[in-house]
C-alpha cells in the first residue's frame, strides 16, 4: 500500500470550494498514525518517545543491544559446497565479503553489528547488493530504505542515494527481517515488546536524576523556636542552600515556626519503590530482547540453566541467536546462491569454547581409544587449537581399534 505522503503525488489537486480548508480531509488520524511510525515518533504509555535514539540512552537497552550485536559479529560465516559431503569453499568470491569486508567503509565484524543493531531496534536491516557488469555481487553496502511498497506481487524499496529516491527491486536488496514481519516490515523490539517498558525506565532515570539534582530532597523544613525574623529566615535558607540545595542551588529549605503542625512533605527513592521499579524495569526489557538478566550483569537472581560456560552459552545460542541467525542465512542463501550448489552457515562453535579442562576433555573422548573409535583425527584436534598438523599420514585419519587387531595379527 502506497504510504500516505506518496499517494498521487504526480496528479493536480482537486479544485476547492470557496472557503474550504487548504488541508480539507487530506490528514486523517491513520495517516498521522502512519507518518509517526515512519519517522519513530511512538509515544510510550508513560509519556517519553522511544524510538531506537532514545531508546540507547538506556544502559539496560545498550547492553542487550551490544551484547547480540556484538555475539554474531564474532561468529564466521564460511561458504560451503554442497554434495555427498560439504566442504568449505574458501576460495568463493563472497567469502571475503561476509568475512572481510562487505564494503570499504565497513569491517565484517562492524557490518554485522550494524545489521543485528537496526533488527532489534527499528525490525529491519537492509544491504543492497552491488554487482558488476556479470551480475556478480561485488559489494554490500548498508542503507537506510525510506519505504517498502509491493508492486505486482514484488517486493520495492525505496532509498535515498545522492539526494535523489531510488527504487530497488527485492532480488538487488537484502532484507534482513526481525519477528513478527508482515510481508513489509517487522516489530521493533523497542517500540512494540519493550515500548511502554523503555517509556517507564526513562521517566524513572529522569526522576532519579532530578531526585540527586535536587540533593536527595524534594522538600525540607526547618523548624525555629519562636518566630523567624525575616532577614534571619532569609539569610538561614541562603546559607543552607550554598552547602546542601543540589548541583543547581535551586532546593531552598521551608523555614517555620515550632506552633505550626508539621506534616512530611515528600517520599523518599525508597518508599516511592524507585529502586525496585527500576530493577523489574531492566529485567523485563531484557525478557523483550531475549536475554535473561544474569546474561546483562544482573546478579541478583541465580540463573537456572547451570553454572558451566558451556550451558549458559548453549542456552544463549539456542533461545536468543539462533532465531536471528536462521533468518539472516536463509535471507543470504535465497538472495545470493539460490540455485547453486553454495551455501553459508553461521558456525557457532567458537561460543561453546569452553575451559581447557573441558575442551581437553572432550577432545578424549572424539579422539577414542581402547576398543572405541574416535571420529575425529589428532590433526583436526591440533587444527581446533591452532596448532600446525603433525606430517604424517596416519594423524589425519580417526582412530580405529579394528585397524590396531588387523596390524597386530599381521605382524
Amino acid at each position: 500500500m502506497t504510504p500516505f505522503w506518496r499517494k498521487n503525488k504526480s496528479e493536480p489537486a482537486p479544485a476547492q470550494a470557496a472557503g474550504d480548508s487548504a488541508i480539507s480531509n487530506e490528514l486523517n488520524l491513520s495517516d498521522i498514525e502512519e507518518l509517526s511510525q515512519a519517522l519513530g515518533i511512538v509515544n510510550s504509555m508513560a509519556g517519553p518517545v522511544v524510538n531506537a535514539k532514545t531508546a540507547m540512552t538506556l544502559s539496560i537497552v545498550y547492553a542487550c543491544t551490544r551484547l547480540i550485536s556484538g555475539a554474531i559479529a564474532s561468529l564466521p560465516l564460511p561458504v560451503y559446497q554442497d554434495g555427498d559431503v560439504r566442504t568449505k569453499a574458501a576460495g568463493h568470491p563472497l567469502a571475503p565479503l561476509l568475512n572481510l569486508q562487505p564494503t570499504a567503509a565497513y569491517s565484517a565484524a562492524l557490518f554485522w553489528e550494524r545489521i543485528t543493531a537496526n533488527v532489534l531496534l527499528k525490525g529491519d536491516a537492509h544491504v543492497l547488493i552491488i554487482r558488476n557488469g556479470l551480475g556478480e555481487p561485488t559489494e554490500l553496502l548498508p542503507i537506510d530504505v525510506a519505504t517498502v511498497e509491493n508492486i505486482a506481487g514484488r517486493l520495492v524499496y525505496f532509498v535515498q542515494l545522492d539526494g535523489t529516491t531510488r527504487g530497488f527491486d527485492q532480488g538487488e536488496i537484502l532484507h534482513f527481517s526481525g519477528f513478527g514481519f508482515n510481508g513489509l516490515k517487522s516489530l521493533s523490539v523497542i517500540q512494540h515488546a519493550a515500548n511502554n517498558s523503555i517509556g517507564l525506565a526513562m521517566v524513572m532515570e529522569q526522576y532519579s536524576s532530578q531526585f540527586f539534582k535536587d540533593g536527595a530532597h524534594q522538600s525540607l523544613a526547618i523548624i525555629k523556636n519562636g518566630k523567624w525574623e525575616a532577614e534571619d529566615q532569609e539569610n538561614f535558607r541562603n546559607a543552607y542552600n550554598r552547602v546542601y540545595g543540589g548541583i543547581d542551588k535551586s532546593n531552598l529549605p521551608l523555614t517555620i515556626s515550632k506552633a505550626l503542625d508539621i506534616k512530611e512533605l515528600s517520599v523518599n527513592a525508597a518508599d516511592s519503590q524507585l529502586l525496585e521499579g527500576r530493577k523489574f524495569q531492566i529485567t523485563d526489557i531484557a525478557r523483550a530482547f531475549g536475554l535473561d538478566g544474569f546474561m546483562v550483569n544482573d546478579t541478583e537472581k541465580s540463573t537456572t540453566w547451570g553454572t558451566g560456560m558451556a550451558e549458559l552459552s548453549l542456552g544463549f545460542i539456542r533461545y536468543t541467536l539462533q532465531p536471528h541467525l536462521n533468518r539472516f542465512q536463509q535471507e543470504l542463501n535465497r538472495k545470493l546462491f539460490l540455485n547453486t550448489q553454495y551455501f553459508v552457515e553461521f558456525n557457532t562453535a567458537g561460543l561453546l569454547r569452553g575451559t581447557t579442562q573441558q575442551r581437553y576433555e572432550a577432545y578424549g573422548k572424539a579422539l577414542g581409544g581402547s576398543n572405541v573409535p574416535g571420529f575425529m583425527s589428532i590433526n583436526e584436534v591440533r587444527r581446533l587449537e591452532n596448532l600446525s598438523p603433525v606430517a604424517n599420514a596416519i594423524y589425519d585419519q580417526p582412530y580405529d581399534p579394528r585397524m590396531v587387531i588387523t596390524e597386530q595379527q599381521n605382524a
